[in-house]
């Protein structure tokens, strides 16, 4: 019964508590939410960073400096710290996002401050807001977020419109970076690099046209040098020309087509050369060029390199370089002058289909030989003067060949200059005459003045003889000889044959003590013809 009643009676069940979320939390969350949601739009629009190197970080303040674009923001300035050889410093710049297509290894950056160069002032306005950092942006390329910052801000950028092209110098001159183009005395463009070509023989000058003036620069185009001013004078009188007083000071360059814009429009990065002046321009250009190397055997004092090489008067070449070399093997100092030639200069008539490289060979095989001259007597300046020479004495080499296995070029044969040649027919000279017997011709000389000292003594006796017992005689003679004169007077008249004939008789002997009177004075002065005979004069 008991169990029954306890069965009977219902259990109780006690459940868990429902949990609910307190409205006090909603707040908390939601800001969360909110936060996260800020934190990742801050994320997913903050732009990259890229690090810029610079010489200094002069006029930079980090979180203050701005990277401008066309005087719109487009980054700043985060971080600035030196690099670990202390050589430069790197600056951290955060871009904007959009700018991230720009950021490609054709970009440059570069600081904007006041500066005053040869080409004009420039960054006057940061003279109160502060330099700040600009970009130039390229869109082609690889992408690049670390970048090597100019030193000099870029005379032209990317977008602006015209045409570069290289000019080729021999020499820098007074052109550098920023000089004017000019286009009829109009700014057109400026030199925006000049730097030494890879091979160190001339300068490259990059220049840039801008448009529309790019258009006139043609394949025919020259361009010249019109630093300074150019001064002529001619039959009107003295000329002056300049192209600008900013030329005169800073220099310039111009530009003009000959003949007419006839020749194709030129493209970009077209090479022209440069000329020194506008009196150049009607120079001809010779693309051929050849080099060869000549040895001298006597002195090259006052050739230089750059002097003239010539062929019967006209410039054909010019000497590339003068040094001195020592030869192991035969155990002497040589002297290889090397020389350029434009053998297009010279033309084979009825043989125009030589190649041009070939020419020289040529006339060298006929007797071209090359020597040393004198170009100008007030300084001593020496050139090298070509030209047909077939009999050339102890001249064996006939051609224009590697005649020296070292050699780097051809060798054109020498002959040596005319004073060597006088110089070395005296010294032959002296060495005849150094094998002449002189004692022997003394010793001889001597025995025969000797001999005519006798001989003028007797002669000396003779006369003193004569003049004892012949003068008497002779008075005696004369006197008959008057008497009988007188007697002939009347016979022999002034124009009596007789009398011609004596005066011609008298005239012969005149003749005849002036003869001997020479012979006398040249017997006293060379009394060894007596033996040797008369020698030549």
């Amino acid at each position: 019964m008991a169990e029954t009643e306890s069965e009977s009676i219902p259990q109780a069940h006690v459940a868990p508590p429902k949990r609910r979320i307190s409205a006090i939390w909603i707040v908390p969350i939601i800001a969360m939410l909110i936060g996260g949601w800020l934190t990742w739009k801050t994320l997913h629009e903050k732009g990259p960073l890229v690090t810029i190197t610079f010489r200094s970080a002069e006029g930079l303040e980090a979180r203050k400096t701005r990277v401008k674009f066309r005087d719109l923001d487009v980054g700043v300035v985060e971080t600035i710290k030196l690099s670990d050889d202390l050589s430069s410093v790197i600056v951290t710049a955060r871009m904007q996002k959009d700018f991230t297509p720009y950021l490609t290894d054709a970009t440059r950056f570069w600081v904007v401050r006041a500066r005053v160069t040869a080409a004009g002032v420039t960054g006057m306005g940061t003279l109160l807001s502060g330099a700040y950092i600009g970009v130039d942006p390229i869109a082609q390329g690889q992408p690049q977020f670390a970048y090597g910052g100019l030193e000099n801000p870029p005379l032209v950028t990317s977008r602006e419109a015209g045409k570069r092209f290289v000019l080729r110098s021999p020499t820098m001159g007074s052109l550098g970076v920023g000089v004017p183009i000019y286009y009829r005395q109009v700014i057109v463009g400026e030199v925006v690099r000049a730097e030494l070509d890879a091979s160190g023989e001339h300068v490259n000058v990059d220049v840039f046209v801008r448009s529309p003036h790019d258009v006139r620069v043609h394949e025919g185009t020259r361009f010249w040098n019109t630093s300074g001013f150019d001064a002529r004078v001619d039959k009107d009188g003295l000329h002056i020309q300049t192209e600008s007083v900013v030329s005169m000071v800073i220099g310039g360059i111009a530009f003009d087509t000959p003949g007419g814009d006839l020749t194709p429009l030129a493209p970009d990065a077209h090479v022209f050369p440069l000329y020194p002046d506008k009196q150049s321009l009607s120079t001809q250009v010779y693309a051929v060029k050849q080099r060869f190397i000549l040895y001298f055997d006597g002195s090259v004092r006052g050739l230089t390199a750059g002097a003239s090489v010539e062929f019967r008067g006209i410039q054909i070449g010019q000497v590339v370089d003068v040094r001195l070399v020592y030869n192991p093997t035969t155990n002497a100092l040589e002297v290889p002058v090397v020389i350029e030639i434009e053998p297009e200069r010279i033309g084979l008539a009825g043989e125009a289909d030589i190649e041009p490289a070939k020419r020289l060979e040529r006339l060298v095989t006929r007797g071209l030989r090359a020597q040393l001259q004198s170009g100008n007597l007030l300084t001593g300046a020496l050139i090298v003067d070509l030209d047909i020479r077939p009999s050339v004495p102890g001249q064996a080499q006939t051609s224009a060949r590697k005649s020296r296995p070292d050699a780097p070029y051809p060798e054109l044969p020498t002959v040596p200059t005319q004073l060597e040649a006088i110089t070395a027919s005296a010294t032959a000279l002296l060495n005849k005459l150094q094998r002449v017997p002189v004692e022997q011709i003394g010793a001889s000389a001597n025995e025969a003045a000797i001999a005519l000292k006798q001989t003028l003594d007797q002669t000396r006796e003779l006369a003193a003889s004569l003049q004892k017992d012949l003068v008497p005689g002779i008075g005696r003679t004369m006197g008959e000889a008057e008497r009988m004169l007188k007697q002939s007077q009347r016979l022999v008249g002034p124009d009596s044959p007789v009398n011609v004939e004596l005066r011609k008789m008298l005239n012969e002997l005149t003749g005849a003590a002036r003869s001997m009177r020479l012979f006398a004075d040249h017997l006293e002065r060379h009394p060894e013809d007596l033996i040797r005979g008369r020698s030549s004069p």
